[in-house]
């Protein structure tokens, strides 16, 4: 039943968030905001995370309390839809996108207490199941929203998200969590977890994973989507197909087939889907195709992310969990920061196609790396 309870909790905190992500981007280009600074805009979100990520992971440990974050993180989102609900300039958007970032920086609690659950040899398990609970709840996000959207405009997205993150807080209160002891985090115990070969790695690759994600799929695909003539629920749909396919991605990770892939392989298959993805969404000019191809870079998406949040802590202490997980979310902002506004730069200087190309160009990168860490054995 505590595993049930976190779950929905998660759900409904990644629902909360998102629901309002994919009209973002066009609502800020409709105001007349250039390319870049909507990226920078959309970026705040991950910039947050980027500074506090691994200080929260640090206090979690020492505190040896996971809860309280939890709900904190369900506050902020709540926050972060009133700042946004009541003034949708861009200005409080981006102020708002700070306080929706300090939320997510949370979701760190989230991972460490439900991988607390399980047993120690069934990490991966405990991040392939709550990393498809995180795409369900961003998938129903996508869909509510679109329809929301259709309907009564952004501003219903924004007092729909507060209405969720409220109703979060008062289910995460009920979150069971056993006494731990509280730790004191050593210098030494901050080198093993920086030095730590499997977590760099494996931070490095989901920066490169998120960088092409939030700039394509979670930030300027849906305004591909609106200039080819999607409406706010055909926009919905196609951003909810993409997150569609990454809970089956998720899930993929955690069977046979999964397995005996492994990590490497199948890392390499991630980064050519999302490449092509990336490469291909300018060149659409089709609904129905638009729903294809992001379909088809879903699959790519969270088996990706579920194989190095596994791998970035496996080979850590249960003491140094949090702190590590800390980091390697912190890290991984840097991509989800930067994506949306080195699109932007591309966009406003030559093109959106220009844009996107150079996005996908990331995969190679991540290609290179790969082979790499799977020739250390840092994958596998």
């Amino acid at each position: 039943m505590k595993k049930t309870l976190l779950l929905i909790v998660t759900c409904i905190f990644w629902f909360s968030l998102y629901l309002y992500i994919p009209f973002l981007t066009p609502y800020l280009i409709s105001l007349g905001v250039s390319a870049t600074i909507t990226g920078i805009i959309f970026g705040m979100h991950s910039f947050t995370q980027l500074v506090l990520r691994f200080p929260v992971g640090i206090k979690s440990d020492a505190l040896g309390k996971q809860k309280p974050f939890i709900v904190m993180g369900l506050l902020f989102a709540a926050a972060a839809a009133v700042i946004m609900y009541f003034f949708p300039s861009p200005a409080m958007l981006f102020v708002g996108n700070v306080v929706s970032g300090f939320s997510s920086t949370m979701y760190v609690a989230f991972t460490v207490l439900y991988a607390k659950y399980y047993g120690k040899n069934e990490t991966s398990r405990a991040m392939g199941t709550i990393g498809a609970v995180v795409e369900a709840g961003i998938f129903a996000a996508f869909l509510a929203g679109g329809f929301l959207y259709q309907k009564s405009g952004i501003r219903i997205l924004f007092l729909a998200s507060f209405l969720i993150g409220a109703v979060g807080v008062i289910v995460s209160l009920f979150v069971k969590e056993e006494p731990a002891k509280t730790v004191t985090i050593k210098k030494s115990d901050l080198l093993v977890i920086i030095k730590n070969r499997e977590l760099l790695v494996s931070s490095v690759l989901c920066i490169l994973v998120k960088a092409i994600v939030f700039a394509t799929a979670f930030s300027f695909t849906p305004k591909i989507a609106q200039d080819i003539g999607a409406g706010g629920i055909e926009t919905g749909v196609i951003n909810a197909l993409f997150i569609a396919a990454s809970v089956l991605g998720s899930l993929f990770i955690t069977t046979k087939a999964g397995v005996r892939l492994g990590n490497t392989r199948m890392t390499v298959i991630g980064f050519l889907i999302l490449g092509g993805y990336a490469a291909a969404v300018p060149f659409v000019h089709s609904i129905p195709l638009l729903m294809a191809v992001q379909f088809i870079g879903g699959l790519g998406y969270a088996s990706l992310t579920a194989i190095f949040m596994a791998n970035a802590v496996r080979h850590l202490g249960p003491d140094q969990k949090a702190a590590g997980m800390g980091l390697y979310q912190a890290l991984y902002s840097v991509g989800s920061a930067l994506g949306p506004v080195l699109l932007g730069i591309f966009a406003d200087a030559f093109s959106y196609t220009a844009g996107f190309l150079v996005i996908a160009g990331i995969s190679a990168a991540g290609l290179v790396l790969t082979f790499f860490a799977g020739r250390k054995q840092l994958m596998d």
